[in-house]
C-alpha cells in the first residue's frame, strides 16, 4: 500500500522566515509555488530521501483553519509515497477512511489526496502519486 513517506508538511505563517530557517540548516529547495485553487504558498526542500513540505495559508480562512491562533507552525500532515492513488483512496476507504476530496488533486508533478484526520487515527495522510500528472 504505502512505499515510504515522501513528505512531512508543516504549516507555517511566515513562508520566507522558515525557508530561510531550512536554508540555514543547510537544506537544499527542490520547489517553490502558489497554488491559488488550494489557498496556499508551498516550499519543498529535501531531507535526506524525503522532504520537508512548508505550507503558508494566503487567505485568513485557510490561515486560521489550518494554523490555528497564534501558533507560528505546525505539522498538519504526513505525505506517504504510492503507487497508484485512485486505487490506494478506494482501499482506505474501504477501511472507513474518508477523504477531503471525491477524485485524486494535481499538484505540481504529482497526484494526490488527503485522509480526513478524524477517520485516520487523528493523523491526516496525504497519498502522493510522483511524477504522475505531466506538466505541459
Amino acid at each position: 500500500m504505502f512505499k515510504r513517506i515522501d513528505h512531512i508538511g508543516v504549516v507555517v505563517d511566515d513562508l520566507a522566515a522558515a525557508r530561510a530557517f531550512l536554508e540555514s540548516l543547510g537544506m537544499r529547495l527542490e520547489r517553490a509555488q502558489e497554488v491559488p485553487e488550494r489557498n496556499v504558498k508551498i516550499a519543498f526542500y529535501f531531507c535526506g530521501d524525503g522532504r520537508i513540505e512548508l505550507i503558508e495559508p494566503t487567505t485568513e480562512e485557510a490561515r486560521r483553519r489550518r494554523l490555528g491562533e497564534g501558533n507560528e507552525a505546525r505539522i498538519e500532515h504526513i505525505g506517504v509515497e504510492v503507487d497508484n492513488v485512485p486505487a490506494i483512496m478506494k482501499a482506505v476507504q474501504g477501511l472507513g477512511v474518508e477523504l477531503t476530496t471525491s477524485a485524486p488533486v494535481p499538484v505540481g508533478p504529482n497526484l494526490n489526496a488527503w485522509t480526513e484526520s478524524h477517520t485516520s487515527n487523528g493523523v491526516q495522510f496525504q497519498l502522493v502519486q510522483r511524477d504522475a500528472v505531466q506538466q505541459g
